[in-house]
């Protein structure tokens, strides 16, 4: 979704043309008006804006970041003054350490992730405010023209936008239906109001379609209906390899053993909450609850951790596999002390070594907020026509070409090729993934090793990698 409009900015160069000298007696001749210069095109401004402004893409710039900022992944001033200038850096032509430093937080004289995301996205709306004169969201030809040679020349635009940060992934029209206080962004309430009214949306979407009788409700008969049009649907998006629009004898058998593992998988579900009901129902009520809840997943965790480590799957851990289990508990516990000690290290503001309420949520809304800073760059990735949302179209070729994906890597984690993945081949796979991302090779996986790994895994998964 890149922008990539070209406008030309025009300039006038003044010619003057010589009148010949009138002969003696004749009379004189008026004055031959200036020639106007045929109109020349400017350079093409850089564009400074990608990446750091509009596109902003979250995902290159984290990496631009850790790489300025070095081991501790704190940005310095004098870190920040040694990646000016170089190729392919977080710090820009038109970026000060003084207008970052606005960002930090905790005062700490350093710049986090967190801290320095925060700054460019205040920027892009900055220049948003500034340059995008259609309020669409996006710079395009003369606008990006001239917030690219402002930029370039340090001109930054120095009134904040007006209410912070847009709502990642939102189209301008649908941000003004939900925005209900005005504030140019929405609130957790608008968020969820929102999401509520598109539910609501869809629950009559479906009942439109699907109630045959139109009495309102979608009864057991109907609802019957719609799982047999999605199994149709599946199975048709799924296995028709050839797309000729029907299944040929040997697609139909691969989606019947599809749909017989799937069922093998239910039952085992089935079985085994029925067990887990048997075993931990303390008041025989048929229900777990409170307690026998967790018991009951304490005992189903017990059983998974068995199956994960059973490398000769019969049902029990020898000594070998005990010893492999507890190493991995280890380096689990390792890396939870490794998390713990850098959550610790950003958001213990007032340095008492120890996390109060208060900093363990501005925590949780940092991580929260990357979180769908990461889905909604991985979801525009499947944006083909750049208007901020993802149309039916659009979903179905991400739909299709993640389930592609998503079988490869199914079969490259079964590697007994019995068609399905156990225990000891998902902790392979995983363990592999360790080894490939574990950079400073002390076995465990720092908390910027574990974002590389899942940015890596997520470009695995976009359209670029669906193409090949």
């Amino acid at each position: 979704m890149q922008h990539f409009t070209a406008g030309l900015i025009l300039a006038l160069v003044a010619a003057f043309a010589c009148a010949a000298a009138p002969a003696a007696d004749a009379p004189a001749k008026p004055a031959a008006k200036p020639a106007k210069a045929a109109t020349k095109p400017l350079p093409k401004p850089p564009d400074v804006l990608k990446d750091a402004v509009d596109p902003l893409s979250d995902s290159a710039e984290r990496r631009r970041f850790f790489t300025a900022a070095g081991k501790d992944n704190e940005l310095s001033k004098e870190e920040f003054a040694a990646g000016r200038g170089k190729p392919d850096s977080f710090i820009r032509k038109f970026d000060t350490f003084e207008a970052m430093s606005a960002f930090d937080k905790n005062s700490n004289k350093t710049l986090d992730w967190f801290e320095a995301r925060a700054y460019r996205r205040n920027l892009r709306e900055r220049v948003l405010a500034a340059y995008d004169k259609n309020k669409d969201g996006k710079l395009k030809g003369p606008e990006r023209d001239k917030a690219n040679r402002d930029l370039a020349a340090g001109r930054v635009p120095k009134q904040p936008a007006r209410g912070g940060v847009r709502f990642a992934g939102l189209d301008p029209a649908t941000l003004q239906k939900h925005d209900a206080d005005g504030d140019g962004q929405l609130s957790r309430d608008e968020r969820w109001a929102m999401w509520q009214a598109r539910a609501e949306t869809r629950r009559r979407e479906f009942v439109e379609k699907y109630d045959a009788d139109k009495d309102g409700t979608v009864d057991e008969a109907e609802r019957k209906a719609f799982f047999d049009e999605m199994r149709g649907r599946w199975r048709m998006e799924r296995f028709d390899r050839d797309n000729d629009g029907a299944l040929s004898e040997s697609e139909a058998a691969a989606a019947d053993e599809a749909e017989a593992r799937f069922e093998q998988q239910r039952e085992r579900w089935a079985k085994m909450r029925a067990e887990m009901t048997a075993k931990h129902d303390a008041d025989g009520n048929g229900k777990l609850e409170g307690e026998e809840r967790r018991a009951a997943w304490q005992d189903m965790r017990e059983q998974w951790v068995t199956r994960a480590f059973d490398q000769n799957q019969d049902g029990t851990l020898d000594e070998q596999e005990l010893a492999a289990r507890r190493e991995a508990e280890q380096r689990m516990q390792a890396t939870y002390d490794a998390w713990r000690s850098d959550w610790v290290r950003k958001y213990d503001a007032d340095g008492d070594g120890k996390l109060s309420e208060q900093e363990r949520q501005a925590g949780f809304a940092d991580l929260r907020e990357e979180v769908r800073a990461m889905a909604a760059d991985f979801r525009n990735q499947w944006d083909a026509d750049g208007d901020g949302e993802l149309s039916e179209d659009e979903r179905t070729v991400m739909r299709d070409a993640l389930r592609k994906k998503a079988e490869e890597i199914r079969k490259e984690m079964d590697t007994d090729g019995d068609g399905r993945v156990n225990g000891p081949e998902m902790r392979a796979f995983f363990e592999k993934l360790r080894k490939i991302y574990d950079a400073d090779e002390d076995g465990v996986l720092s908390p910027e090793e574990t974002r590389m790994m899942i940015r890596d895994q997520m470009k695995r998964l976009g359209p670029g990698a669906a193409r090949q």
